[in-house]
C-alpha cells in the first residue's frame, strides 16, 4: 500500500472536495482503498521488539527493506532502542522512523530528546492518518454528503467486508489498550511524555492517544450504523 498519508490525501480529495468525485478521483480512490485493506483489516498492528533485531540494532548496521545497509552511531542506536522501549515497537521500525525524521527535520545537530519526540510524533501521525481515513469513509456511507450512490454502495461494500473480517472487534481492542498506562498505550512511567507533531509543536503524549481513542470511538459507533444501513 502507499502511505497512510498518501491514503488519507486520496480519500480526502475524492470524498471531501465541494466539487463533484471525478471519474480519475473515483479511479484512484477505489484503488487505494483496495491497497489499504490489509492495513484497515489488522488496523494499528505493528510488529513488536524482538531479540533478534535489538541485537541487529546494536550491531550498528540495520538492513531496511528495499535499501541498502544503514551505518548506526551510538546515539541513533541508544534512539532506536528508546523508541521501541516507549512505544513497543520493532527495533528494525525504529530505525525506519529514524531515518523518517531525518528526511523530514534534518536530525543534525539535534539533541536526542528532541529526535525521539521528533520520530515519535512522526509515528502517531502516520497512525492518525490512517485511523482518520477509514473515519473518513465510514462517514461517506452513514452521514449524507451529497456523494454518488454508486460511489457510496462502493465504499459500503469495502466497509462491511472489513467488518465481517473483525474490524469491529479490533476497534474495541484498541479502544481497551489505549487506556492502559503502558508503552503500547498511555505510556508507562519511563516513557517519554511529550511527542513533536507535524508543525513542530510540543505535544502531551497522553493528549494524542485520548484523541486516537476519540476518533477510534467514532469509527466503532459508525460501524454499527453501516451495518444498519446496508439493511434497508
Amino acid at each position: 500500500m502507499g502511505s497512510p498519508k498518501q491514503l488519507l490525501s486520496t480519500i480526502e480529495s475524492a470524498l471531501l472536495s465541494p466539487s463533484p468525485t471525478t471519474p480519475a478521483q473515483r479511479i484512484q480512490l477505489m484503488h487505494a482503498i483496495r491497497n489499504s485493506l490489509s492495513s484497515l483489516r489488522s488496523l494499528l498492528s505493528y510488529p513488536p521488539p524482538k531479540s533478534s533485531d535489538r541485537a541487529q540494532v546494536q550491531s550498528r548496521e540495520v538492513r531496511l527493506p528495499d535499501s541498502p545497509p544503514i551505518s548506526l552511531d551510538d546515539q541513533d542506536v541508544q534512539i532506536a532502542l528508546k523508541l521501541s522501549d516507549d512505544l513497543h515497537l520493532n527495533e528494525i521500525d525504529c530505525v525506519r522512523l529514524l531515518v523518517m525524521a531525518n528526511q523530514e527535520w534534518s536530525l543534525m545537530g539535534r539533541e536526542p530528546l528532541e529526535i525521539i519526540r521528533l520520530a515519535a510524533g512522526l509515528w502517531y501521525t502516520e497512525r492518525r492518518d490512517l485511523i482518520t481515513a477509514l473515519y473518513t469513509l465510514f462517514r461517506a456511507v452513514v452521514l449524507d454528503q451529497g456523494l454518488e450512490a454508486d460511489i457510496v454502495s462502493d465504499i459500503q461494500k469495502y466497509l462491511e467486508d472489513l467488518i465481517n473480517a473483525g474490524l469491529r472487534q479490533r476497534l474495541v481492542s484498541l479502544i481497551k489498550e489505549l487506556n492502559r498506562e503502558e508503552p503500547a498505550g498511555l505510556g508507562g512511567p519511563q516513557c517519554e511524555r511529550y511527542v513533536l507533531d507535524s508543525r513542530g509543536a510540543l505535544v502531551e503524549r497522553q493528549a494524542v492517544v485520548c484523541r486516537e481513542r476519540l476518533i477510534l470511538g467514532h469509527c466503532l459507533v459508525l460501524s454499527v450504523l453501516v451495518v444498519r444501513t446496508s439493511k434497508f
